[in-house]
Parts: C-alpha cells; sequence; structure tokens
C-alpha cells in the first residue's frame, strides 16, 4: 500500500470520527457482543469477565482520545443509573447468603454499564448508526446460517437441540431465539428503505429470513408472547409504517411457508440419533425461505427507486396498509371466536393453565401448541416472597435459587426468577428497581426524545428501541438478563438509538473545547484510572478463580492430583466461593481418599454453611467409615437443607435406616443422575 493510499484512509477515518464520534465505541462494543453470540451468548464468566476488562479500557481509551461526549441528560442517567445499579449489586453482597453470587451479579452489571456508555455517550450520524445495526444483525444471521449448516453433520441431535428445540450456540432453547431476534428486527426494518443499497437489502432480508426459521427451530413460547407487541412498538416508534409492515409481512409469508418442515423437527427427533432426513428438510426450506427472500427484497429495491411517490401519496399507502393490517386482526379474532371460542375465554383458561404450573403436556406435535404449563408463577410467588422478606433491598443479587430450594412447590431447580422484573424486586428490592427500572426508562427516553424524522437516522434509532423492546417483552418471562450477549446487545441498540436520535450539534463539529477529550486534563485521567483499577480489582480475582476451575474439571478424568491443585488455587483467588473446594472434595472421594475429601469439603462448609451436598457427602464418608450416627445426623441435616432434593438426600437416608450404609460413591452416582433429570431451565 503506497503511502498516499494510507494517508488517504487515516483523512477518511479522521472525518468518519469528526462527523460520527460514536463509531469506534459503539463498534467495540457490537464487536463483543458478536463474539458473545457465538460463545454461548457470553454466559460463561471465563468469557465475560475479561471482555469487561476489554470494554473498560476501549472506554478510558476513547475517553482520553475521542472529542468530548456531550450526552443529553436522560442518555447520561441511563448509563449512571444501570453503574450505580451495578455497584448496588455488589453492595449486596453484605447482606446476601451467597456472597460470590452477587460479585459476579454486580460484576456482569457493570459491564453492561459500559457497553451502554460506549454507545450513547457520543453522537452518532443516521448513516452510522443503521451501519452498525444493520451489520450486527447480518453477523447473528451468518452466525445462524454457520450453527444450522454445523447441526447438518452433528452425529447426535442432544448436541444442538435441547428437547427438540434448537438451542445453541447459546445453549437454551429460549436464550437462543432471543439472539435470533435481536439479529432479525434491525435486518427487517432496514430491508424496507429506499435509502439502503440494493444488494445491501436483499441480504438483510434473506438474513432475516434466516433467522426466522432459526427462532422458529427454538419453538420458544415467550417469543409468541413477544414477537406481537414488538410488532405493535414497531409500527408506534419506527417511521415508515407501510414498510415495515410490508418487510415483516414478507418475512412472515416465508416462516409459513415453511413451518411445516421446520416444526416437525421438534415432532420426531431423536436425542442420541443424528439429526436425519427431517432436520435435512427443514435445513432446505430455511435456505430455501433466505434465497428467495434476498432475491425478492433485492426486485423489491429496483422496483422501489423507479417508482418515485409524493411524500403525500406514500403517506396514504402507509396508512392504508396500516387499515388492511387491522383489518385483517380484525377477521382473524373474529373467524377464531367462530371456530373455536370465544378469544377471552381462551386468555382465561391460558392464564389459569398458566398460574396452575407445571411441565408442558406430553402428545403434542410441537412446544408452540402444547399450552402454557410452565413453573414460573411458581419460581414468581417464590421471588415475591423474597421481596417482603427484605423489601428495601432485597435478598441479594443473584440469590434466588437457595430461596427457590427451599420454598418453591416444584422440583425445578432455578437459579433465576425467569423474569428481569422479578430479579430486581427479589434481589435488589425497591433500590434495586428505582435504580434499574430508571435505567431503562431514562434510556427509552433519551432514544424516543427528539424530532420522529423519516430519514435513515430515525429508522436506525426506532430499529434500536425495537430490539431493546423485544429483549425487554421475552426477558419479562425468562431469565435473558444473565446472558451478556442478549441483555448487552439490547442496551447497545437502546444507546445507539439515544445516539442516533441525539446526531451531532453544530457547535460540537467546531468548537476547540468540544474537540478536547474528557481525559486530556491530568486529574480526569487519573480519576479516570483509578476507575479502571477498582473495576480489575473487582474483576480479575473471579475470573481467575472461574479458569483455574475450569481447568480443573478439564484434566480431573486424567489427572486427579492436578485438578486439585487448580481447585485449591480457584479457592485462593476467590475467597468467597465454596465450589472449588467442593469440587476437590469430589475428586477426593472418587479416588477414595476419604481423609482429604473431609478436609476440602469442611472448607467448602466454612464458606457456605448452607450448602447441603458437603454434608451429604460427608455423612456419605462417616458411613463408609463405620461411624452410623455421624453418617445418619449429617445426612439428615442435608435432607433438612434441601428437602426437595429426594433424588439425592432421601435415596441416601434409606440407603442408612433400611440398609444401614451407603458409600459416597452412590451418593455421587445419585447427584449425577439428578443433574441430569433436571436441568431447572424450563
Amino acid at each position: 500500500m503506497s503511502a498516499t493510499t494510507e494517508a488517504s484512509g487515516r483523512t477518511r477515518f479522521a472525518e468518519l470520527v469528526e462527523e460520527s464520534p460514536g463509531v469506534v465505541p459503539s463498534t467495540a462494543a457490537l464487536g463483543v457482543l458478536v463474539w458473545f453470540a457465538g460463545d454461548e451468548g457470553g454466559f460463561r464468566k471465563v468469557t465475560w469477565m475479561p471482555a469487561t476488562l476489554v470494554l473498560a479500557v476501549v472506554l478510558l481509551v476513547c475517553l482520553a482520545t475521542l472529542p468530548r461526549p456531550r450526552p443529553g441528560r436522560l442518555a447520561l442517567a441511563a448509563v449512571a443509573l444501570l453503574a450505580a445499579y451495578g455497584g448496588f449489586c455488589l453492595l449486596s453482597m453484605l447482606w446476601a447468603g451467597q456472597e460470590e453470587l452477587a460479585w459476579d451479579a454486580g460484576n456482569r452489571t457493570l459491564l453492561y454499564a459500559i457497553v451502554l456508555a460506549l454507545c450513547s455517550l457520543w453522537p452518532l450520524r443516521g448513516r452510522s448508526g443503521a451501519v452498525l445495526l444493520g451489520g450486527y444483525g447480518l453477523a447473528i444471521a451468518a452466525i445462524a446460517l454457520v450453527e444450522l449448516i454445523r447441526v447438518a453433520g452433528a452425529d447426535q441431535g442432544i448436541q444442538f437441540f435441547e428437547e427438540g428445540r434448537l438451542a445453541e450456540p447459546v445453549g437454551y432453547a429460549n436464550a437462543n431465539v432471543a439472539l435470533w431476534m435481536s439479529g432479525l428486527l434491525p435486518c427487517a426494518i432496514l430491508a424496507g428503505r429506499r435509502e439502503v443499497p440494493a444488494p445491501v437489502r436483499g441480504l438483510l432480508l434473506g438474513g432475516a429470513g434466516i433467522l426466522g426459521g432459526a427462532a422458529l427451530l427454538g419453538q420458544s413460547r415467550g417469543w409468541l408472547f413477544a414477537l406481537p407487541l414488538a410488532c405493535l412498538v414497531a409500527l408506534l416508534v419506527v417511521p415508515g409504517r407501510g414498510r415495515t409492515i410490508a418487510a415483516f409481512a414478507a418475512v412472515g409469508l416465508a416462516l409459513l411457508a415453511i413451518q411445516q418442515p421446520v416444526l416437525e423437527v421438534y415432532s420426531d427427533w431423536e436425542p442420541f440419533s443424528p439429526p436425519g432426513e427431517d432436520y435435512d428438510a427443514a435445513l432446505r426450506a430455511i435456505l430455501l425461505a433466505g434465497v428467495a427472500l434476498t432475491v425478492v427484497g433485492t426486485l423489491a429495491t429496483l422496483v422501489d427507486r423507479r417508482v418515485q411517490l409524493s411524500e403525500r401519496g406514500a403517506r396514504r399507502i402507509s396508512v392504508a396498509t396500516v387499515v388492511a393490517l387491522a383489518a385483517a386482526l380484525v377477521v382473524a379474532v373474529a373467524g377464531f371466536a367462530v371456530v373455536e371460542r370465544s378469544p377471552f375465554s381462551a386468555a382465561s383458561d391460558a392464564w389459569s393453565e398458566f398460574k396452575h404450573g407445571g411441565s408442558s403436556p406430553q402428545g403434542r406435535s410441537t412446544r408452540l401448541t402444547s399450552g402454557f404449563s410452565t413453573y414460573r408463577w411458581d419460581y414468581w410467588v417464590v421471588a415475591w416472597g423474597e421481596f417482603k422478606r427484605a423489601p428495601l433491598v432485597g435478598a441479594g443479587a443473584d440469590n434466588f435459587g437457595r430461596a427457590y430450594r427451599d420454598r418453591g412447590d416444584s422440583r425445578q431447580t432455578p437459579r433465576y426468577p425467569h423474569s428481569t422484573e422479578m430479579v430486581a424486586l427479589a434481589e435488589t428490592g425497591l433500590i434495586g428497581v428505582l435504580l434499574l427500572g430508571g435505567a431503562f426508562v431514562t434510556g427509552l427516553l433519551a432514544a424516543l426524545r427528539g424530532p420522529r424524522r423519516a430519514d435513515l437516522a430515525g429508522v436506525a434509532a426506532g430499529a434500536g428501541i425495537l430490539v431493546f423492546a423485544y429483549w425487554f417483552l421475552h426477558s419479562s418471562v425468562d431469565w435473558l438478563w444473565e446472558f451478556p450477549g442478549l441483555a448487552g446487545a439490547a442496551l447497545a441498540a437502546l444507546g445507539i438509538a439515544g445516539a442516533v436520535n441525539r446526531g451531532l450539534q453544530p457547535d460540537e463539529a467546531t468548537s476547540e473545547e468540544a474537540r478536547r477529550p474528557v481525559l486530556a486534563a491530568r486529574p480526569a485521567l487519573a480519576l479516570g484510572l483509578v476507575g479502571a483499577v477498582l473495576l480489575a480489582v473487582s474483576v480479575v480475582p473471579p475470573w481467575f478463580a472461574e479458569r483455574e476451575q475450569q481447568r480443573g474439571i478439564e484434566v480431573a478424568a486424567g489427572d486427579p492430583s492436578a485438578a486439585v491443585r487448580h481447585f485449591e488455587r480457584a479457592a485462593d483467588w476467590n475467597p468467597l466461593t465454596p465450589v472449588p473446594y467442593k469440587a476437590a472434595g469430589i475428586v477426593e472421594v472418587r479416588r477414595r481418599d476419604y481423609r482429604a475429601a473431609t478436609r476440602q469439603l469442611q472448607r467448602a462448609l466454612e464458606r457456605d454453611p448452607g450448602d447441603s451436598a458437603p454434608y451429604l457427602f460427608l455423612g456419605a464418608i462417616a458411613s463408609a467409615e463405620g461411624r452410623k450416627q455421624d453418617a445418619l445426623r449429617l445426612v439428615e441435616k442435608a435432607n433438612r437443607l434441601a428437602p426437595r432434593d429426594h433424588e439425592v438426600a432421601a435415596h441416601a437416608l434409606y440407603d442408612l435406616r433400611h440398609y444401614g450404609k451407603v458409600t459416597p460413591q452412590t451418593v455421587d452416582k445419585y447427584s449425577q443422575a439428578d443433574l441430569r433429570d433436571r436441568a431447572g431451565r424450563d
């Protein structure tokens, strides 16, 4: 590359940053979120913890090099409130029963605050915002395409499917669907816009088709709840309702055309067999839909470019499209009432079924038609009880799991309340609700503020709001707040919507003071470095502990001694968690070193006396050593701590009372079988 070309490239980049300074930090944030999307939604701590430090450094560098950010008060308040919520989650370590979980929750929330700051503090031009959201959508579509092709070569369906529902790459089918929707919505919105080049519009519509097919494979009932409401939000906040309806209708018709082969995968799947012909047929249908939509989108763009309508004519067509849609909905509801029953009766019955709870009934052709039986109502009842016990501060961030273990009615073992609102209410009380709710409300107001333009800036802002709205609606009935790749994407889209809607003010492009970075002054730079160090102090120890924990798990089967060393290093890094000592104790049990196992399990109990598992294993060790009374006392205590764990503690008690003995290996076998039997991911 010549020096002239390099200089020209630097000049263009400098012009881009001057015109749209938010491009650099937003691109960095979205890049990390795409990485999360392909890596279990960023759920693993060894994924999101180092990413938190990387994005914190990016934010620091941007504050030190980019023009001074001048966000609106609402956008700044959203970032500040979300950061305060993260700090409050960390503070809840003081009263949480499991301090290490509150520590993780606080760090994860600080990651969300950093993502929101990167995407909202600096203004964006409309075209830049559209490119960012469209690029993110196409990246998610590419991940979906790769994942769909990988499934075809799997040896066993269970590698990619959860009870017949596509669950990868996130690992949880409902969260997987939410991931696909975070890409589908901006793709579909931008595919209907005249300003987008023809080939790109075709790719966007085709990508939306691929993502829609992948979402259909996930068969999430939360999707059925959130999708219609998200479509209503789209009509309210995205300029050009007729174009929005047309793009959504194209994707919807394509999904209707391929629904039969796609849904048959659920009814005919076998967990330990290859996906087979049913999946191959579904894959062909999804790919065909994607190609067809790409062609249709491209051709429609060419026609769109040739037909020039006045603003009044375009408005009339948009209004007519909305009226036609409303009429179709009225006809559909009336038809349902005639053929089936009153929609009000159907809604009442569905609500009663939802509150009654239980697993989905078997024998239905698809999960989407399997009714509304779920354990969520019971989760929320327990969460509400936690709020009433500590209404001001809650039980502690991420500390729901043990409460449900003690007071839930089902055999499920959920770690989270399956609702973002209930997370804030049960775990952080009224203070947390005000902080998190305030962050969401001020972020939305910042995104909605300003003129509702019909240009690309207004469209990009509407698409960003829509991505956040879908995530919020779906996360109201599922545990999506805990996936950084999902919650982070929603907040990034919301931040971009606010940055685009604000735009670059004239004085910011010319003022010398505005061009000066906020950390140009030494006191401000020192303050920023102190904040970065404090964040590192909070994130590095649990990250290193988790890394050692994972290394121990990886080598446990082949080198137990090395595994124990890794677990002990993990315990040294994180002085709050009992998990490494418990894992080391189980490794020692498996190699029948009961003295070492006892020492490790007692260390685990010193950190968490409320954990039933160490008592259970200690009781089995006492039984193996002939101390029957000690064994009975310890196993009974384990049963009292976790009374619903009858597959483990109750079986061990039965063996002790009827056969006079239970071995640690038997308890280990019971525990492994119980983990396989109930995933707690309804």
